[in-house]
């Protein structure tokens, strides 16, 4: 025996505490004799010991009354009971306190023998039990998962983790069943199966915290034996910031394809805009000049006139490709958003399209202190007219479609735009009581060609598109909410404490006729120089035609020209730009307009670097290269201003 136990003798009979002492000293163990209770208590008090003999009856109480005075240097420790003449109710009273064994006197030396060498192996099995429970409870409640041990859903044991993760304290929890509680109803035919038929590993599901709060939890379980039984071992983390990063990844995977997408629009826009926008400037323009000079009466002018707007159907459309694919470059003004809307309501196209939803009603509550705002007039005005035309179609019969505006100042993140910058903001409102955005397309619908209606009948598919690309491009932020009753869109942009620019609202054909100005023309292809050169003796301008830009420095170098009409793109030789920076150098006052169907981003940046510019796009009306001249022409100082459809 590498050390010997002590055992505590506590019994008043002296002489047989000796002789019992004796014995046990020669079989190696450390005896200490107490007399009393009371002398027992206090040497239990100061003193480990391995195991206690006791006689039931002392002088001065019951020997199993000084087991209630065991502090935790004694909680080990194993009692035995000597009696000579106990009573059923002593012994009764002596198994309570968790007495090992009661042994009656005369005691016989060989059997007190055993079962001291027997309580004391099962006393040295009891210590390392509580020695491995005692570790792996350090070792559990140091983990970050929740760590539970049950028996078909009856909790046994589990970490402070657990209880942590699920919100509930121990007493609420142990011995329970704890699926019910636990999981939400929609998982419990699944974890049931799982337990009867004996599945472990790794499996997800949803946990229920004690407010009600669901999460979901990823659970690794095993079987082990746990006092003599074979239970369930179960270990649980919350994967909430896992499945969140996991959802921000696939919303960035489907902007990714969104990105990819729009930019391969863009390639396919950008190669064919030039093209076919010159190929509509003649579908556009030839109309227009035919119906300044025909008779308001003419039985034809329907049919030129629908030709006419056909066309600039079609070179919407193409605008619309490029405004989503490319973005709105044109430069800003500060501008009235009240007026804008005024201004859309009172257009010939917005009453046109709202005489076929007779039954929807409109009604405006526009901020009587809206601040300005920055931005290109000509795209918030498209962002309006998709809007309202969106929420016309969608309202339908007895629809009430109301147009807000407001001032917000945003001093704290936005929720569902944590990165919106603090700051002040106009905000517009449109409220409609239609059917609403089914939850699954809420995410798509300012995808570009992503739309409810059917695909020719009320549009292209790119309104909300062209909505979000605008908004974007305006450093704003779009807000949407839909349900059953309807759909309501916010519309935040950057307020502007500036006054705001005064926007024509339309100009007769007069206003805008030259009074003999000479124009330059310079463009590569034939038909584009007539269409010019027939506009604007339309407009009372005198107009010359190049086909190149070295043939218009060439000219410029012997005759002036009161303004240069230029192509931006033309080949072979130099382009719009370049064909202007050897103008200046000629007549560095020069004034001059770029017409071309498509503009790249990078030569407009150039070009409007370079002075009094202006950017139109082709095709364009009369009405527009009409006040694009005029306002060239009055200008005093450096114009960059670009005009789109």
């Amino acid at each position: 025996m590498e050390q010997s136990q002590h055992i505590l003798l506590v019994d008043d009979e002296i002489r047989f505490g000796e002789t019992l002492k004796q014995i046990l000293s020669f079989y190696g163990y450390q005896v200490t004799i107490a007399t009393s209770g009371l002398e027992a208590i206090s040497l239990l008090d100061n003193h480990a010991y391995d195991l206690a003999l006791l006689d039931v009856e002392l002088a001065d109480m019951y020997g199993y009354e000084v087991l209630d005075s065991l502090k935790e240097n004694n909680r080990f420790l194993i009692p035995i009971m000597l009696t000579g003449n106990g009573t059923l109710d002593t012994a009764i009273q002596s198994l309570r306190k968790g007495v090992y064994d009661y042994l009656s006197k005369p005691v016989d030396s060989d059997l007190l023998l055993k079962t001291i060498e027997k309580a004391l192996k099962q006393k040295q099995l009891e210590k390392a039990l509580r020695s491995s429970e005692d570790r792996f409870k350090i070792l559990a409640d140091a983990s970050w998962e929740g760590i539970a041990i049950h028996d078909h859903g009856i909790l046994l044991e589990a970490n402070q983790q657990f209880f942590k993760l699920f919100g509930y304290e121990k007493e609420e929890l142990i011995h329970t069943n704890i699926l019910e509680k636990l999981f939400p109803s929609h998982c419990l035919i699944d974890l049931h199966s799982r337990i009867m038929n004996g599945e472990v590993g790794f499996h997800e599901s949803t946990g229920l915290k004690k407010d009600g709060t669901s999460f979901p939890i990823e659970s690794n379980s095993r079987y082990m034996e746990y006092h003599d039984k074979m239970v369930r071992v179960c270990a649980i983390r919350d994967i909430s910031t896992r499945v969140k990063a996991e959802q921000e990844k696939i919303k960035l995977l489907e902007k990714l394809a969104i990105a990819n997408k729009i930019e391969t629009l863009g390639l396919m826009a950008g190669s064919i805009a030039h093209d076919l926008n010159n190929i509509l400037s003649g579908i556009v323009t030839y109309p227009e000049i035919i119906l300044a000079q025909m008779d308001p009466s003419d039985k034809h002018r329907k049919s030129i006139e629908f030709i006419r707007d056909t066309g600039k159907r079609a070179a919407a459309v193409v605008s619309d490709l490029l405004t989503v694919t490319r973005g709105s470059k044109a430069p800003k003004k500060t501008c009235s958003l009240n007026q804008l809307i005024r201004n859309h309501l009172e257009t010939i196209e917005h009453q046109t399209i709202a005489s076929r939803f007779k039954d929807v009603h409109i009604e405006a509550h526009l901020a009587d202190d809206l601040l300005n705002m920055n931005c290109s007039d000509v795209h918030i005005s498209k962002v309006i007219m998709n809007l309202i035309n969106n929420a016309m179609e969608a309202s339908e019969q007895n629809g009430e479609i109301v147009l807000s505006t407001s001032n917000k100042i945003l001093d704290a993140p936005f929720k569902g735009y944590e990165d919106i910058n603090p700051g002040a903001y106009v905000v517009f409102t449109i409220s409609d009581n239609g059917s609403g955005i089914p939850e699954h397309a809420l995410t798509k619908i300012f995808e570009p060609f992503y739309s409810k209606k059917k695909m020719g009948r009320s549009g292209t598919g790119l309104g909300l598109a062209i909505v979000w690309s605008t908004v974007h491009d305006h450093n704003g932020y779009i807000s949407v909410r839909s349900n059953e009753k309807g759909t309501t869109f916010d519309l935040f942009f950057p307020a502007s404490n500036k006054k705001a620019d005064i926007i024509p609202a339309g100009i007769s054909i007069n206003a805008y006729k030259g009074h003999g100005e000479t124009v330059l023309i310079v463009d590569d292809q034939e038909n584009q120089r007539d269409i010019a050169y027939n506009l604007l003796n339309e407009l009372n301008y005198q107009a010359f035609a190049v086909s190149s830009g070295e043939e218009a420095v060439a000219y410029l170098q012997q005759n002036k020209a009161d303004l240069v009409l230029l192509d931006m793109i033309m080949e072979p030789g130099i382009n719009g730009r370049e064909t202007y920076e050897q103008i200046l150098s000629i007549n560095p006052t020069q004034k001059a307009i770029i017409a071309s169907g498509f503009s790249e981003d990078e030569e407009v940046g150039k070009i409007n670097r370079l002075g009094d510019i202006q950017f139109i796009r082709k095709p364009y009306g009369i009405d527009q290269i009409g006040i694009a001249i005029l306002q060239t022409l009055r200008s005093d100082g450096p114009h960059k201003i670009i005009l789109e459809n």
